[in-house]
């Protein structure tokens, strides 16, 4: 069964070193998108520092096949400071 890696970039370089076995296409982007799911929302505030997420899905020659995107942008500009009025 063909392995996958999912490494993410969140202000720094995380590299998934174990990867994942899947066995479809399918699978895959299942496994990305719940990854991503629960990486995003351990983050929490910090993403609103960082402002941009990516996971890039690898193959085992290290070739990216799906690219998963996430940006905090925060347009009002009254919610960076951590006022919640």
């Amino acid at each position: 069964m063909p392995r996958y890696f999912f490494h993410v970039v969140n202000g720094e370089f995380l590299p998934d070193t174990e990867g994942h076995e899947c066995a479809s296409d399918e699978e895959v982007k299942a496994v990305a998108a719940e990854a991503a799911g629960a990486m995003i929302r351990e983050q929490g505030f910090a993403l609103w520092k960082t402002g941009s997420w990516f996971m890039f899905v690898c193959d085992e020659k290290n070739q990216t096949l799906l690219k998963l995107q996430f940006d905090a942008v925060d347009l009002t500009g009254a919610l960076s400071d951590g006022n919640t009025h």
